[in-house]
């Protein structure tokens, strides 16, 4: 017996993983799922006296996996207690099995089964890029997958239609060939001169994706092209050697060309310009400019007209003779930007042999590449030199172009530009929102405050409610705009449905955005018949006649259909058992009636009622005694 008990402990220790599952490992709970995801729990128990080769859950689609199904493996010290591991590349809305496992050189051990179900995916979310490189047939677009929705993508794309402006992988479409989200695409063989819809797209196994619509124009029938013009050359107080070359015609003849000019306009043309005609037709040309402005800066360019307009060369400015312009003038980068503010300069490296009369920036939120004539300037004084100086009055949360600028008696130099943005304000804050009250069927009175605009302008604020949601909002519930201020705000609510709870916050709009109060809840009452009728004693009594009187609190949330007193000698009286006598109208509050038709020498008893679509309710029982 000794040694069989001996025998027995000792298989025991040896605990071999294959035979007694359930003691050595257990399966817990998974703590998380998404559509690809999933966050899964084990527990080693026990190691059974061998040294764990290999911990870790392994997964399926069928009710019992194991270690040669889909696994994800424990790392590090390999030892008994609870540990988690994370399942990847899940397919979504589909069942999966666990369970953990030990495994020793006596085997593998599995805890008992669990599943979890991994959340429904969608078709894929994109962005479309702009339309870009646009000619009279071509035009490059692009596309971004932000989120596959869990499903590989099969095909993406742009496509495109001008005729739809919701174009659909069922109108023209460019596919690529691309593991990347990032794609573009290039469409070709379009019709010139044509607005285009276009929209990048993506499929996978659920369906299409799309992204938001872009359009576009391709370019009109063009105009003669390969046009240059020449370096001005020979430049004198007065007069300059101007010239240009025509390439091509595209097939419509050169009518006129020659050079425009302007020492007022940058970009010269034959409407804003002064014009030297110098023949027709393709090749080069040259001319002279004569009755120029002495130590003026002008502006030339070759052009072309044919059948489809006129065509220009880029343009060349000369100076007559004066000093040259200033050079090396460069912008400071902007600094210490704020909603309303920002700091930057610039540097004047020389003064093209003149005088610097003025210098500064200029700024503009709305031409990229402002001046003196068409931005704010602001002066930096006079001088070569670094300077620096702090723009103010900004628009917040806009973005703004700068450059430096610097001016000599040959004219203005600007410094590079640099783009930057003000800030936004933060959200409105301190908003608090107080108790419904004066609560009825159909209505309910709330109130709260707005402590601060967060820096911006409140564009709008009011109360949002409704009985559907507890995270009302002003785009999922009903919405009460009462202003653009801070402070305090209040409403009654109404339409409302009777019995029914609701929830509502305060809300307040700026630019960075609309924020919310605390959330209140309330319900609204129900209709009863009328409440708080009141028999008072009886007056003016005589010999056949007396005066009731009687009081009605409410009227239940329903208007009275017939409000009076019913009176009899018995000592309670309903209009079933009595006579009733009626008092016209349908208000609340105090009312009477003189009655006559008394017996005399006779007690009386009287009760006031009140009758809506919800019931009767009757006072207590007053008595009388007529003589």
């Amino acid at each position: 017996m000794l040694i069989l008990l001996w025998t027995s402990c000792d298989d025991k220790d040896k605990f071999d993983f294959n035979q007694h599952n359930k003691v050595a490992v257990t399966t817990l709970q998974m703590t998380g799922v998404t559509k690809n995801d999933a966050t899964l729990n084990g527990r080693v128990n026990t190691n059974n006296g061998e040294t764990l080769t290999q911990v870790g859950i392994c997964y399926a689609t069928h009710q019992k996996p194991t270690v040669n199904n889909e696994k994800v493996l424990k790392t590090g010290d390999l030892d008994t207690g609870a540990f988690t591991l994370y399942a990847q590349n899940l397919k979504p809305a589909t069942t999966y099995y666990f369970r953990a496992f030990a495994t020793n050189k006596n085997g593998t051990a599995y805890g008992d089964p669990l599943s979890f179900t991994t959340q429904s995916g969608y078709v894929a979310k994109l962005e479309t890029q702009s339309a870009s490189s646009i000619t009279r047939i071509t035009a490059e677009l692009g596309g971004k997958i932000s989120d596959d929705g869990g499903y590989p993508v099969i095909s993406k794309g742009v496509c495109y239609s001008n005729i739809s402006s919701f174009p659909t992988i069922s109108n023209d479409k460019v596919s690529v060939d691309t593991q990347s989200t990032s794609f573009k695409v290039n469409l070709t063989k379009l019709k010139a001169g044509t607005i285009y819809y276009a929209r990048a797209y993506a499929t996978s196994s659920v369906g299409t994706g799309y992204g938001q619509v872009v359009s576009f124009t391709t370019l009109p029938p063009i105009v003669a092209s390969g046009i240059s013009t020449a370096a001005v050359s020979s430049v004198t107080y007065s007069s300059a050697s101007v010239g240009g070359t025509v390439l091509d015609d595209n097939g419509s003849t050169v009518t006129a060309r020659g050079i425009c000019y302007s020492n007022s306009n940058t970009t010269p043309s034959v409407s804003s310009g002064t014009i030297l005609n110098i023949g027709s037709g393709t090749g080069s040309f040259s001319g002279q400019l004569t009755g120029l402005v002495v130590n003026t800066s002008y502006y030339v360019r070759a052009f072309a007209t044919n059948s489809a307009g006129t065509a220009y060369g880029p343009v060349v400015s000369f100076k007559t003779s004066m000093p040259d312009l200033p050079s090396n003038v460069s912008t400071a980068t902007p600094y210490n930007v704020t909603m309303t503010s920002a700091y930057t300069g610039g540097y004047i490296g020389s003064a093209g042999g003149g005088t610097i009369s003025a210098k500064g920036v200029v700024y503009s939120s709305s031409n990229s590449l402002p001046s003196l004539t068409n931005g704010t300037r602001v002066s930096g004084g006079s001088g070569t030199g670094n300077f620096s100086l702090i723009l103010s009055g900004l628009q917040q949360n806009t973005t703004y172009y700068v450059r430096s600028y610097a001016t000599n008696e040959a004219g203005t130099t600007y410094g590079n530009v640099y783009t930057f943005k003000t800030l936004l304000p933060s959200l409105p804050s301190s908003l608090s929102t107080y108790g419904a009250v004066s609560i009825t069927p159909g209505s309910a009175y709330v109130s709260g405050y707005i402590g601060s605009a967060g820096g911006g302008i409140i564009s709008a604020s009011g109360i949002v409610y409704s009985s559907s949601t507890s995270n009302p909002t002003i785009g999922n519930s009903t919405s009460v705009t009462l202003g653009s201020s801070i402070g305090s705000i209040a409403a009654t609510l109404t339409g409302l449905s009777a019995g029914t709870s609701y929830y509502a916050r305060v809300y307040a709009t700026n630019e960075a955005g609309t924020a919310y109060g605390n959330l209140i809840s309330f319900t609204t009452t129900r209709y009863t018949a009328p409440t708080g009728v009141t028999t008072y004693q009886v007056g003016n009594t005589g010999s056949t006649y007396v005066t009731f009187s009687g009081d009605i609190a409410t009227d239940g949330g329903s208007t009275l259909t017939e409000r009076g007193f019913v009176y009899s000698t018995s000592s309670n009286p309903t209009l079933s058992s009595g006579t009733k006598t009626t008092v016209s109208g349908s208000s609340v509050g105090y009312f009477s009636k003189s009655v006559t038709g008394f017996n005399k020498y006779t007690t009386y008893y009287v009760r006031a009622y009140a009758t809506n679509a919800y019931g009767t309710t009757y006072g207590s029982s007053a008595a009388f005694y007529t003589y």
